[in-house]
């Protein structure tokens, strides 16, 4: 009798959470004060990874379930006419850093030659026209190095632009976690018209539990207050939480509704035990005084 009645203490909540919670809340002695149903979910959310660039898919490296750490490859767009411009740009600044150590080295001649005739030029020793000559020569070695140091950059850009465009053809992990669905198949084409979901990421974040609460009682909890929370898969599962946010609107964030009469409140679940939840799983949250 006694299981019996606990469980219908988890599953009225479910019902009717706000006529319970009101009823409860009104008895002497109330070990808490409202109550809502709500979802664990992943702190921030679920991330879904799309495509930085259209083209066929070649190569989807990751299975759903399979662990990824922050950066992992996890699948290809066909890039090979982006590696073929990648390759060519390196060799556009290779001519480029040999021009430039070509321009580089006619530049130090330069200036040791004249260098070298300073002081005859100073003590008459030579013509003037002569030592002239040899400064237009410094002056002219130093331009063509400055033109050879700009082209040399000009095309390490090439090669930068070049490999990024090799880079956004990949779809990495931004954050270590758990794939949860896979949408990627080869073949496939994708498209940047439209955001074409390939993967959809669980991070590792911290679980949390997100719900709505009844208008009622939102003078009744706070931030930082504590909670009581049940699963509603298995009515034995008692678990402890905190309000972790409290939304600033009516209805859930982005779909604010005027005619709404409740407000997404998000808590957090303490302890190891939130390893053990599934993301999705319903759970009751009694709020204490």
């Amino acid at each position: 009798m006694t299981a019996v009645l606990r469980i219908l203490t988890v599953l009225l909540p479910l019902l009717w959470p706000a006529a319970v919670a009101a009823e409860d809340a009104a008895e002497q002695g109330s070990p808490w004060v409202a109550a809502m149903r709500g979802n664990v979910d992943v702190d921030g959310g679920l991330i879904r990874l799309a495509a930085q660039r259209e083209g066929l898919i070649a190569e989807v490296l990751v299975a759903e379930n399979a662990k990824v750490e922050a950066g992992q490859l996890l699948a290809r767009i066909d890039d090979a006419n982006a590696r073929l411009q990648l390759r060519t740009a390196e060799l556009e600044a290779r001519l480029a850093r040999a021009q430039f150590a070509a321009a580089e080295l006619k530049q130090r001649q330069a200036e040791a030659e004249v260098k070298r005739l300073t002081p005859l030029a100073a003590n008459g020793v030579m013509a003037p026209k002569q030592f002239d000559e040899a400064t237009r020569l410094r002056d002219t070695a130093r331009a063509d190095a400055a033109v050879a140091q700009a082209t040399l950059d000009v095309a390490q850009s090439k090669v930068d632009t070049a490999a990024l465009e090799v880079a956004a053809r990949e779809v990495r992990a931004p954050a270590a976690g758990v794939i949860l669905r896979v949408s990627a198949r080869v073949g496939d084409a994708t498209t940047t018209n439209t955001v074409t979901e390939m993967f959809l990421l669980a991070p590792d974040r911290p679980r949390v539990v997100r719900g709505m609460l009844d208008e009622q009682f939102l003078g009744k909890v706070a931030v930082g207050q504590r909670a009581v929370l049940f699963s509603e898969r298995n009515a034995k599962t008692e678990l402890a939480g905190r309000i972790l946010r409290i939304a600033a609107a009516f209805g859930r964030p982005g779909e604010v509704q005027s005619e709404a009469r409740s407000v997404e409140v998000v808590l957090t679940i303490e302890g190891d035990a939130a390893q053990g939840l599934i993301l999705g799983e319903r759970l009751v949250a009694r709020f204490l005084p």
